[in-house]
């Protein structure tokens, strides 16, 4: 079957309460435990800041793409009449879209949701409507209509209406047989078709040995200064804390001088003043009774391995969840004598009326006061928490819907037939523009098409390629021969499945735009599209240009990308300006800092241009963690050389052919890069100056632009007594000039002190040139042993090591650059898509 998780109950406020903690955990003991069923989860895009953590959660479970997103146009909260139009619009969405998926079966982790917040549930409100089972908590609110449901009219419809929907599920996993009888009573339901699945607890409540320095560490922060008993879960009216509180003021003196009560979980403001009040009321200003604000689950379970005792005094219960938790963390836990909770604790010495504040009472003291009953309970917890487990509990309801299906022979067949893969299917739109209160929310229309179109899925997909630099101004250097070739690459040959689609963006406004020119230019017999791009699920994001200032404007846009399933990744050509910032103007740290971090968290993955700065990537992120709850992925790629098949620029200057000549009748040494303090040209020329006073007929060739504080070298350069001669120094060539350049010299120059990849050493080894570079990791990754390496930053030093290759040049036994792995561009670009498409990915933080 392929099953549809609805998983709205962990993105809703109930994903700080037990039912956000049953959904996930459900959700995933289904997955584990159904391999022979294809599960799709469906998250609502309403709660984009749930995505992220969920995506983690369910990572090697569900593969990315099976994890959908749909969206409306908020807000659709039910206790607000003005949100009727967009909520049913966005009912109907919701169904379409999952309609969309051919589902054999739907499972609904929380139907009572989107009360004051935006969660979004109905059932078969489209046409031809497809199985689903919900999950069963309780009835509370109906069963006590006097208290949730009379005085409380915007509460009381939307909750009949979450009746009605109820009332048409196929069938209902209940938590409890308590639950399962409420159903069977109050909703009518055949017996048949209400499934006790039962609950469990995460692997993380357990007995755990608690340090001295962690227990005074976690009790001072919230201000538990002895020991106590303690209750822990939601503050309706019906978990009874006042009671508990009472119960606790009816104990001895010297009992409350011994244990405070303590109450852990984030309140609401109003219910902690009105705890606090009657707790004064009933004690004094004693400290007996310490209120908490919302703690980590680590906590959580400190706290449960910590108290003297646990008590759980709720008036009704689905299931109970924090008495299981604390049963499994081996506290010794007392509760109420009704609904569920009997079933929870497992036996019966230990139940109260919770009714009674002095019954309550009695059985505190009772046990406290009993040594061998605290240590008999505290054996029997972790016991009992093993009788649940969410194996088990998954187990059942995969059963009930593969029994269900065995009965209803030909429904799938049917809904496929019918239903088909399209979304938006045709009855979707006209069917909400009927919907009454469209009057006045007509913009929201406009909205909800938008976000309708960024759900869906499409074949092909789109290769979304970030080419902003490129668009706005080809600065012709090492990074923009990279971006121009693998866009030639792409171009090419397009990764099987999509359609390779140029993109730029600006400081203007939010949202990227098609690059229609240089679309046009690199595949002129494809219709270019223009305007804002149109993305989908399935689409993929490459940021494969540098914009430092760009990137960090779009980070919002990223993210939008992210919340609908756009994979977004980016290329790391190096960390220089934040590893070496003495190298660049003083802003560049700040700059590249920035560009980082943002790309650390809105993006799924960075592909670095080699393996050395990959390594120092995650080094860096170590040290600088982003702020995200999905695993960031790692990998690297090398570049490609071949300068034909970089779209190359042309044209030779009227003196290229005396330049030529002069390189190649010398023993000619050429340096290609950005003339900046970093790349070593000081050294060089102090080298070939050295060598030049001894005599020696060298050739000194720079190619490369003038960079940042370099106006010196500049200088000295230009003023040079061999400059034009000897000693040449060729500005912004094209690259069909700077292919004659290394044909006609002898060999390369790689004085870099830090470098991303080292492009001129892989040119330079496919026009068979030897070289010498400076040994730094990169060039060792990338040279091998095809290149002669030194060290020292004096010019002696380089000086020591031209003259040695010079005499073995003539001696014809230089070191060839036969080690050098040479790959062309094509072979480059097919290597990065294997990491961003193929998942070959080297490492993750």
């Amino acid at each position: 079957m392929r099953i549809v998780l609805d998983l709205q109950g962990a993105q809703t406020g109930s994903r700080f309460r037990g039912i956000g903690r049953y959904s996930m955990a459900l959700a995933k003991a289904l997955i584990r435990n159904g391999k022979e069923h294809e599960f799709f989860v469906v998250l609502n895009g309403l709660f984009p800041e749930t995505l992220g953590s969920i995506r983690a959660e369910l990572e090697g479970l569900v593969p990315f793409d099976n994890i959908r997103v749909w969206d409306a146009a908020g807000p659709v909260h039910a206790m607000d009449p003005a949100n009727d139009w967009r909520r049913f619009a966005a009912e109907l969405t919701r169904e379409a879209f999952i309609q969309s998926l051919n589902p054999d079966f739907v499972h609904i982790s929380s139907l009572m949701e989107g009360f004051g917040d935006n969660g979004v549930h109905s059932i078969g409100r489209a046409p031809h409507p497809f199985p689903v089972a919900v999950t069963f908590y309780d009835l509370i609110p109906l069963i006590q209509k006097s208290v949730y449901l009379d005085l409380d009219p915007a509460f009381r419809k939307p909750y009949y209406e979450k009746l009605d929907y109820m009332e048409k599920a196929d069938l209902l996993f209940a938590i409890s047989e308590s639950s399962r009888q409420e159903a069977i009573e109050h909703l009518h339901a055949f017996p048949e078709d209400v499934i006790n699945i039962g609950a469990a607890v995460d692997d993380v409540f357990r007995r755990v040995p608690v340090s001295e320095e962690t227990r005074r560490a976690v009790l001072e922060k919230y201000g538990v200064g002895r020991e106590f008993i303690m209750y822990s879960g939601a503050t309706d009216d019906r978990k009874n804390h006042l009671g508990l509180i009472e119960a606790y003021s009816l104990l001895p003196s010297e009992m409350r001088r011994k244990y405070q009560l303590v109450l852990v979980g984030g309140l609401p403001r109003d219910h902690k003043e009105k705890f606090r009040a009657f707790s004064r009321q009933k004690l004094g200003d004693e400290d007996d009774v310490v209120i908490t604000d919302r703690v980590t689950d680590e906590e959580l379970v400190i706290f449960y391995n910590l108290c003297a005792l646990y008590v759980f005094p709720s008036w009704h219960e689905g299931f109970g969840l924090p008495a299981l938790e604390a049963l499994a963390c081996g506290a010794p836990v007392i509760g109420s004598n009704n609904t569920s909770i009997p079933e929870v604790l497992g036996r019966q010495d230990v139940l109260f009326d919770p009714f009674s504040p002095l019954a309550i009472a009695t059985k505190i003291e009772e046990v406290i006061n009993t040594p061998d009953l605290l240590l008999d309970l505290r054996a029997h917890g972790p016991v009992q928490a093993r009788k649940f487990s969410w194996d088990v509990s998954a187990r059942r309801a995969l059963e009930g819907m593969e029994a269900w299906h065995r009965c209803s022979e030909g429904y799938s067949s049917r809904i496929n037939r019918f239903v088909g893969t399209e979304f938006p299917p045709k009855w979707l739109f006209p069917k909400i523009e009927r919907l009454p209160g469209i009057e006045g929310n007509e913009w929201c229309l406009d909205i909800l098409r938008d976000r309708v179109a960024h759900s869906r899925s499409r074949f092909p997909r789109a290769l979304f390629v970030d080419v902003s630099e490129l668009v706005q101004r080809d600065g012709k250097s090492g990074i923009q021969r990279v971006v121009r070739s693998i866009l030639k690459a792409l171009f090419k040959k397009p990764p099987e499945g999509f359609i390779v689609k140029p993109v730029y963006a600006t400081t203007d406004c939010q949202g990227y735009r098609y690059a229609t020119e240089i679309w046009r230019r690199y595949c002129p017999e494809e219709l270019a599209k223009e305007g804002y791009i149109d993305f989908c699920s399935s689409d993929v994001f490459f940021g494969l240009d540098m914009q430092h200032h760009v990137i960090p404007y779009q980070s919002e846009f990223y993210e939008a990308l992210r919340k609908f399933g756009v994979r977004v990744y980016f290329m790391i050509h190096d960390l220089l300006p934040v590893l070496s910032p003495e190298f660049f103007p003083p802003a560049t740290y700040e700059d590249h800092r920035r560009w980082l971090k943002v790309l650390s968290e809105s993006a799924d993955g960075l592909v670095c241009v080699s393996r050395t700065v990959s390594e120092e990537l995650k080094a860096w992120l170590q040290e600088n963690p982003p702020a995200r709850a999905e695993r960031l992925l790692i990998g690297w790629s090398h570049n490609g050389a071949d300068i034909e098949q970089s779209v190359p620029t042309f044209g030779l200057p009227d003196d290229a052919g005396q330049v030529l000549e002069a390189i190649g009748g010398a023993m000619s040494f050429l340096s290609v890069s950005t003339i900046e303090p970093r790349k070593g040209h000081a050294q060089i020329l102090d080298a070939a100056d050295l060598l030049w006073e001894a005599g020696e007929n060298v050739c000194l060739v720079f190619v490369g632009k003038q960079g940042w504080n370099v106006e010196a070298l500049a200088e000295r350069i230009k003023s040079h007594r061999h400059f034009g001669k000897r000693l040449f120094w060729l500005n912004g060539v094209s690259d069909e000039y700077l292919a004659q350049v290394y044909r006609s010299s002898k060999c390369l120059l790689g004085a870099s002190l830090g470098e991303g990849f080292g492009l001129p050493i892989v040119e330079a080894a496919i026009n068979r040139i030897p070289m010498i570079v400076r040994d730094i990791p990169v060039h060792r990754e990338v040279a091998g042993h095809g290149a002669r390496y030194f060290s020292g930053l004096e010019g002696r030093d380089l000086a020591a090591v031209m003259r040695k290759w010079i005499a073995d040049y003539r001696s014809n036994v230089v070191l060839r650059p036969d080690g050098v792995k040479v790959i062309d561009w094509q072979r480059s670009t097919e290597n990065l898509l294997k990491v961003i498409l193929g998942g070959e990915w080297s490492d993750s933080i």
